[in-house]
């Protein structure tokens, strides 16, 4: 072929100088260069880069190998090629490519010769690579993996004489007709050349412009070979080498073949920039964790690769700053997943002929998947695919490109040359090659200037980033005598995994032809990738009207997967492990049958990619967790892996005696709740007697200074004595407890309630975490250690059966009880902590635990009953398991008893000396407004009128300002990273942001709609870019401190977040950024800690504990307490979603965002009722309070009560339209989800936790539409759904329970029935999901989580998270409960996952 450049279009190549080229590889390129630039030229739409310089980047007589001499003079010591038992710096592989050239040009190579390069991952593929150009000659790189026949081909059509390889291939090259070099057997030789540059004329002279020939699969059953020249090399190395962003220092993978012309960008072009190439391990290709592990270890820092392979890593890889990804499609959740802060996602595009790569664009998870824009130098058109004419912008058609890539045509192919590569009719400016090269992909160009890639107008697809003709297959299957006609297509048996599938027709009276026969003669003549994975036989392959294949009536592939070897006989699986791996197998392969000695490769037709599918799947599954995929290549067979598991069988539950429990009689029942009643009465009025006494002593002040004086005195009084009274009454009442059993609703457990009622109700109970706190717990005969923090969710009850030692920490959230409700008694026991122990947020202590001296317990975990962590040891889960996880990762800070004494004296006398008299001086002068504005109390109604609506809606806007303004004026004295004292400015100042930030009732206002994100941001959180569903975020969200929170892009948010900021010891704390990933969905009740291992498109169950070790876990879903993955989303959820069309989705999305606002003004109504109401009643109080003193306040304070649950209970009912709920499975898009969400909104208000451990609970729980049974104990049950949960007799519901009846699934609302049986009991913390039955008298133990759909057996325990049966406890008559099938461990997660 001609030199096909024009030189003079060039604009004064020399001009610029090697100056202008070295700053354009190492300084980059002008900012212009990453937007577009679209012109019109005589009527034809043209992209450009809309680089300043657009002029190609290469000087007439420049060949490829004088770039990579330049790149070894700037950057000769630094390392070139690195593996792992060498390494090249820059200059060595100079020198060592000096010698091979010369030894090259000893044995005949000349210059304008076409050399085959045969190498697999070696340094010496490099050292070649270079010499080759040094000769003079043009490289043809051969693919190790394809079959003897292509390579024949190859070597003749390309007119190759010499192969330069290794020794390892001397077998295969004997059979080839040309001269072998093996670098290897000729070392000696080579080590004896000179190391100096070849001299001018060594080489020879030749105008041959050849740099190197790819082949790519052709037409005719035969690969093409593409000519690519040394000025369109020389141009694209120095672009890309600029535009990626290549650096020295970089650590460059080398995954592909140097036959793949994607190889060129991770070979030359970091070659360009001084960085380092990292080949990948001899032999088969990496994929899955192995890639991942290799990355890893070998630090490298860029890659280029196909999205399919890259889908295959499961984990971050937090060293990999720059990702090229390209050969196929990419998708947009891989774009999600792989997305960080500090990297950079390239999407390249350019075929073979254009020189590797023509367009490249950024990736970004906000921005849909395009290819980009012109690549420096390329221009772009949109052609007609009939005709030589471009199509209007916008419109479809097909992609030209244009430019000094595009490459000089097909070898001997002069006819298809001529018609791909098509004369520039459009006259593009700076168009050396003055043609256009017709791509065969459709595509257009959008409104933002970038192309949208949409796939092949011809017969070509791409497999696993291969280019493949379909003819060229569909010609090698004709070329069997019994076949009348072929097709071959492409068929996704999941989504985004494409495979071939061959049809064929047999000729009338063929004789038999099996799969098997056409596998074979495929396999000698193709490469493996383009050998089908389904074939499928038809009486006729279908025709168009043009008389060619009508692939698009091709039916999909009825049989199973390929299966190409194989003996015919099945052995069938003979352990658990056998079963499961075949079922995966299957799975994964689409095949029929599996015979447990069949090889993967061999005999089922597996590949790589599909087996590190099969690695990851099998992964999940108890004592499979470190399988790789070396093991699965070095045991190919079901027998041969299930062989390196150790079996486990399954583990037999416990069955123990009858479970005790008490039958209450009807008078001990009646009598202990009327016993409630008349104490809930005395208390008050003592309560209102002390208030009253001290409002009229202090009002008796003769100034404002006086009235000031005595509210301070008052305060405090009233605190301090309020709390004595607490103290005395816990030790008249109970004394000392001890460990026993108390029946519910005996005179005893009377008393155990009133001494819980009274310490529970203390003003000091408000200070939990604070050092008045433990001097309170001490009074009440707790042990707690000095410089120990204490921030339960509840006071401990059992304070007697307490001991902490010193410098412990137990977080917030954490549920310390000291007593436990079940089967009728309370359990009180013991609960031991040692010294320098740590407890993690939200986690609880069940009775007779125990914790050593330097112990932790992890987040959202928990200690069940008679279980002990050793000295020195960290545990975490549910129940808990021994871990090397560190919860606490701050340094203390020096803390006396001081600095921890004035600290907490400061912050009480801001109590009292401001914010209790505030309120006191505004109560006296409301009464002398009260007493002067009207005489009675229908006249005083319209100032009532106005004082509620201004103290209601005055106290919003007040609200949002103290939630905006005092977290970031604390903001301006803390900073994240930096470690505070538990004790001082600091402590309070944080103290106060979690206070002001964290507003219950706005998270209710603005939660379940799509207000609650501008409300999130307006608090302080980082949502990124947010996809509005109406239903981003719920009603419970938290936090430690919201600047540093931040939720990834396109995630959901169920409900019961909390973002866990701080990293605390007994004397420190440290804020921290905590940050959930992008497209991650939440489910309920999740504490988030900063260093959370979770990354993007990750389901977080309910309940789950998230990791903070272990690699990053993505794209998968997390459930449990240590947790284990799921998968991501149910199909059933996804085609839910996806039968709803974007634009219909937009319109509901209107629709609901107009129902929750009448939903919101509706709440806002309601609340500001019963301020009215009980305003109204309170000023009545006061207008008789001259007549009946104190009484008048208690009856006020009553009828309040009252009233509030009487409102309430109307609202539950009223907001169902005075029915119930029924069990449903809607998208967050249908109108009945509206109305469930305005439901709960509506009826959410604390009443419901009024009265625990009371027959009034249940009376309350049967307003609001629960089916409660006779005599049941609730001590603080969370029940969400109430018309959709039954209670059965004598059930006990312990505090900090959850009975939920509903869930919220990747934008799928299910509900359904929770039933109880009789006798049941709710553990501690424990959580029930929907659509549960338990059986009578089932104990669900201390924060066990059971999962939706469970069917319980009567009489048996089940603890853990997800809940598993722990034990079966007799019957009363003596028989064991009903029993319970329990799978094998090693399968038991599989088969959660079927159901789920």
């Amino acid at each position: 072929m001609a030199h096909r450049i024009d030189i003079a279009d060039l604009h004064d190549g020399s001009t610029g100088g090697s100056a202008r080229m070295h700053e354009g590889s190492q300084g980059g390129l002008d900012g212009a260069s990453r937007e577009s630039h679209a012109r019109t030229i005589a009527g034809h739409d043209v992209l450009f880069c809309g680089s300043v310089d657009p002029s190609p980047r290469w000087r007439p007589g420049e060949r490829l190998h004088h770039l990579f001499e330049d790149a070894a003079d700037r950057f000769g010591g630094l390392a070139a090629v690195v593996t792992s038992d060498a390494t090249l710096t820059y200059a060595e592989l100079d020198r060592r490519a000096n010698q091979v050239a010369r030894h090259l040009i000893a044995r005949g190579v000349a210059a304008g010769d076409r050399v085959g390069l045969l190498f697999d991952k070696t340094i010496e593929t490099y050292v070649a690579l270079v010499a080759a150009l040094k000769a003079g000659a043009t490289y043809v790189p051969l693919d190790p993996g394809l079959p003897a026949e292509r390579i024949r081909y190859m070597l003749g059509d390309a007119k190759i004489r010499t192969i330069v390889s290794m020794a390892s291939f001397s077998e295969r090259l004997a059979a080839q007709d040309a001269a072998a070099v093996l670098l290897d057997t000729d070392r000696a030789e080579i080590d004896a050349r000179s190391p100096d540059r070849l001299f001018a004329g060594e080489a020879g002279e030749t105008d041959d412009p050849g740099c190197y020939v790819i082949y790519t699969s052709g037409t005719t059953g035969n690969p093409k070979g593409v000519l690519v020249e040394h000025p369109s090399i020389c141009n694209f190395v120095r672009i890309a080498a600029a535009r990626y962003g290549y650096r020295p220092g970089d650590r460059v993978y080398q995954g592909m073949t140097i036959a793949f012309d994607f190889s060129i960008e991770e070979t030359w072009v970091p070659l360009m920039a001084g960085a380092t190439l990292v080949p990948a391990r001899a032999g088969g290709g990496l994929v899955g964790e192995e890639l991942a592990d290799f990355l890893h270890e070998r630090r490298v820092t860029a890659m280029c690769c196909c999205p399919t392979l890259l889908s295959t890593i499961e984990r971050d890889l937090p060293h990999l700053r720059l990702l090229m990804v390209g050969g196929e499609a990419c998708p947009q959740n891989l774009v999600m997943r792989w997305s960080r802060r500090g990297r950079t996602i390239l999407n390249t595009y350019g075929p073979t002929e254009a020189t590797v790569t023509a367009t490249v664009t950024e990736l970004v998870p906000e921005k849909p998947v395009t290819i980009g824009i012109p690549m420096p130098t390329y221009s772009i058109v949109i052609l007609d695919p009939a005709e030589p004419r471009t199509v209007a912008r916008g419109e479809l058609g097909e992609i030209g490109i244009a430019g000094i890539g595009v490459a000089a045509g097909y070898l001997n192919r002069e006819e298809l040359t001529a018609q791909k590569f098509i004369p520039d009719f459009v006259g593009i400016p700076n168009n050396a090659s003055k043609r256009i090269y017709r791509t065969g992909d459709l595509g257009r160009i959008n409104d933002a200037g970038e192309i949208e890639y949409l796939g092949r107008i011809d017969t070509q697809v791409k497999i696993r980033g291969y280019r493949i003709e379909l003819v060229e297959i569909e010609s090698v299957m004709m070329e069997l005598p019994q076949i009348a006609q072929a097709a071959v297509s492409t068929f996704e048996p999941e989504p985004g995994l494409p495979e071939l599938v061959g049809y064929y027709a047999l000729k009338p009276g063929a004789g038999a032809l099996s799969g098997g026969d056409i596998l074979q003669a495929l396999k000698r003549r193709l490469p493996a990738y383009m050998v089908p994975a389904y074939l499928e036989q038809l009486d006729a392959i279908p025709m168009s009207a043009s008389n060619k294949a009508d692939r698009k009536r091709l039916p999909k592939p009825t049989g199973p997967r390929c299966q190409p070897g194989g003996s015919g006989k099945v052995v069938a699986a003979r352990t658990d492990n056998e079963r499961l791996l075949v079922e995966a197998i299957a799975e994964i392969l689409t095949v029929e049958r599996v015979s447990i000695e069949d090889n993967f490769f061999d005999d089922l037709g597996a590949n790589s990619l599909l087996m590190a599918r099969f690695c990851a799947r099998i992964r999940r599954n108890p004592g499979m967790e470190s399988v790789s995929m070396r093991d699965i290549y070095a045991n190919p067979t079901i027998a041969r892996l299930a062989a390196t598991f150790e079996e486990s069988g399954a583990a037999a539950a416990v069955e123990t005696a009858p479970e005790p429990f008490h039958t209450p009689s009807d008078f001990s029942y009646y009598a202990c709740g009327a016993a409630q009643l008349l104490f809930y009465g005395a208390y008050s009025l003592f309560g209102l007697w002390v208030f009253d006494t001290g409002l009229e002593w202090t009002y008796a002040a003769t100034g404002p200074v006086d009235l000031y004086v005595r509210s301070v005195a008052a305060a405090v009084a009233g605190f301090f004595g309020l709390t004595a009274v607490s103290i005395l009454g816990k030790w008249l009442l109970v004394g000392r407890f001890s460990e026993e059993r108390i029946p519910i609703w005996s005179a005893r457990y009377f008393r155990f309630w009133a001494a819980k009622t009274l310490m529970r109700n203390a003003p000091v109970a408000l200070f939990a975490g604070h050092p008045i706190f433990n001097v309170y717990l001490r009074l009440l005969g707790a042990r707690i250690g000095r410089n120990t923090i204490v921030k339960t969710r509840f006071v401990p009850v059992a304070t007697d059966l307490i001991s902490i030692g010193d410098d412990t920490v137990l977080r917030k959230e954490t549920i310390l009880l000291g007593y436990r409700a079940q089967s009728n008694y309370i359990h009180t026991g013991r609960v031991s902590i040692g010294d320098r122990a740590f407890v993690g947020e939200a986690s609880v202590l069940d009775i007779d635990t125990a914790m050593g001296n330097d112990t932790q317990l992890g987040h959202a975990s928990s200690l069940q009953s008679g279980q002990r962590v050793p000295d020195g040891r960290r545990f975490h889960g549910s129940p808990a398991v021994e871990t090397t996880a560190d919860y606490v990762r701050v340094e203390a800070v020096p803390s006396t008893a001081l600095r921890r004494g004035l600290s907490e004296v400061v912050q009480l006398a801001g109590l009292f000396a401001l914010v209790i008299p505030a309120p006191i001086v505004a109560l006296a002068l409301w009464e002398q407004s009260s007493a002067t504005a009207a005489s009675g109390f229908w006249t005083s109604l319209p100032t009532v009128l106005v004082v509620s609506l201004v103290s209601f809606f005055g106290s919003i806007v007040t609200g949002l300002a103290g939630v905006w303004a005092v977290p970031r004026l604390a903001r301006l004295f803390l900073k994240e990273g930096r470690t505070y004292s538990n004790y001082g400015l600091h402590a309070w100042l944080q103290g106060l942001t979690e206070k002001f930030s964290n507003s219950q009732f706005f998270n209710v206002l603005f939660g379940d709609a799509s207000a609650i994100v501008h409300y999130m941001r307006f608090v302080g959180w980082n949502l990124n870019t947010v996809e509005q569903t109406g239903s981003n975020m719920g009603t419970n969200q938290k936090h430690d401190n919201p600047f540093c929170c931040e939720i990834g892009s396109g995630t959901m948010v169920s409900d019961g977040l909390s973002m866990i900021n701080l990293e605390m010891s007994a004397s420190s704390f440290r804020l921290c950024h905590t940050r959930i990933g992008d497209n991650n969905y939440l489910g309920n009740n999740i504490h988030y800690p900063p260093g959370g291992r979770t990354g993007a498109n990750v389901l977080l169950g309910t309940k789950v504990m998230i990791p903070i070790d272990g690699p990053v876990q993505e794209n998968v879903g997390l459930l449990g307490s240590p947790p284990f993955a799921i998968p991501r989303m149910v199909e059933r959820d996804k085609s839910m979603l996806g039968a709803i069309p974007e634009d219909e989705r937009l319109r509901r999305l209107a629709a609901k965002n107009r129902y929750n606002a009448v939903t919101a003004a509706l709440f806002l109504a309601t609340r500001w009722l019963l301020v009215f109401a009980s305003l109204a009643v309170w000023q009545a109080a006061l207008l008789t309070y001259d007549s009946f003193g104190v009484l008048a306040l208690f009856v006020a304070g009553a009828v309040t009560s009252a009233g509030a649950v009487l409102w309430f209970t109307l609202m539950e009912r009223a907001s169902l339209g005075f029915g119930a709920l029924k069990p449903q499975m809607v998208t967050i898009y249908d109108p009945y989800f509206w109305s469930h969400e305005r439901h709960w909104k509506l009826s959410d208000w604390p009443h419901v936790q009024l009265f625990g451990g009371t027959p009034v609970k249940s009376l309350i729980l049967q307003m609001m539409g629960v089916k409660v049974g006779r005599k049941v104990v609730d001590f603080g049950c969370s029940i969400t759904d109430r018309s959709l949960t039954e209670v059965g007799d004598f059930a006990n519901l312990n505090e900090g329970s959850v009975l939920q009846a509903h869930s919220l699934e990747e934008g799928v609302f299910k509900s359904d029935l929770i039933r109880m049986g009789a006798g049941c009991t709710l553990g501690p913390s424990a959580f029930v999901h929907y659509g549960v039955t338990l059986g009578d008298h089932v104990v669900i133990d201390t924060d066990a989580f059971l999962m939706k759909g469970e069917v319980v057996d009567a009489h048996t325990t089940w603890r853990g998270n997800p809940a598993k049966l722990f034990r079966r406890h007799g019957t009363p008559d003596g028989a064991l409960g009903a029993a319970v099938y329990r799978a094998p461990e090693a399968v038991a997660p599989a088969w959660r996952i079927a159901a789920e």
